[in-house]
């Protein structure tokens, strides 16, 4: 697994500062970089908890827009994902890290043990997270996607991959300027504060509104919340992107 620089294994980097040290079993020499993605603060300082142990060192974002930069800052080896934050859906989020970094395995955290763990494989995660998950059940579940152990039998799997067929998402192409506007939009900043955080003129975001908007089918912002409504889960239409 990869090493952190300038960060040691046990230690967890939120926007306080790091954490204490842990002891585990380790699954590498070098630390093992983990991005803890969660629109719930408490849900994922409860993560960033479990795994506060050699070798992980685990960094938390509450937005998929600072997941993306934390995750270009130091590429993880993991990246455990919310279902659902609040820019961006889980699934989102799971294909930009797999198109920035290839080698990064993802957990989707579901909220139930049913159809949102089929529909979590299926889009392409390496294994789930329940909430009501011990310690133990995570780091197990942690250990086993780093090192690309699935425990599926023939049948599940054919059945993963049939819900795989049926169930492909028509990809909506928005370029990456567009996907980064989206994000904000749904943050519900202002085209004025949206043009302020990315340096830009009002016109542009405009602009990349109005076609991310054509695009999506949607005939103004307020009918985005509509659509995500229907992204909740990955067998509907997802956004992907373009170079």
């Amino acid at each position: 697994m990869p090493g952190v620089p300038g960060r040691g294994p046990g230690t967890v980097r939120t926007q306080d500062g790091p954490g204490p040290r842990g002891r585990w079993s380790a699954l590498s020499e070098s630390a093992v970089a983990v991005l803890i993605a969660s629109r719930n603060p408490a849900y994922a300082a409860g993560l960033a908890t479990f795994l506060d142990t050699p070798p992980f060192c685990a960094c938390v974002a509450h937005t998929a827009h600072a997941a993306l930069d934390l995750a270009d800052e130091d590429a993880p080896a993991l990246a455990i994902v919310d279902w659902r934050l609040g820019d961006a859906t889980g699934p989102e989020l799971a294909a930009e890290l797999a198109a920035r970094h290839p080698g990064a395995r993802v957990l989707l955290c579901v909220p139930e043990d049913g159809a949102e763990t089929q529909a979590a494989l299926a889009a392409g995660a390496s294994g789930v997270l329940l909430p009501t998950w011990t310690r133990e059940a995570v780091l197990e579940a942690v250990g086993d996607a780093l090192e690309g152990v699935a425990h599926l039998d023939g049948e599940a799997a054919r059945s993963l991959a049939d819900l795989a067929r049926r169930t492909e998402p028509r990809r909506v192409l928005l370029t990456d300027q567009e996907r980064v506007v989206l994000r904000l939009m749904r943050l519900q900043l202002t085209y004025k504060e949206i043009a302020l955080q990315l340096g830009i003129s009002w016109h542009t975001v405009r602009s990349h509104a109005q076609s991310i908007l054509r695009k999506l089918g949607v005939h103004s912002r307020r009918d985005l919340d509509a659509w995500d409504a229907r992204l909740g889960s990955p067998s509907r239409t997802a956004v992907g992107g373009r170079r």
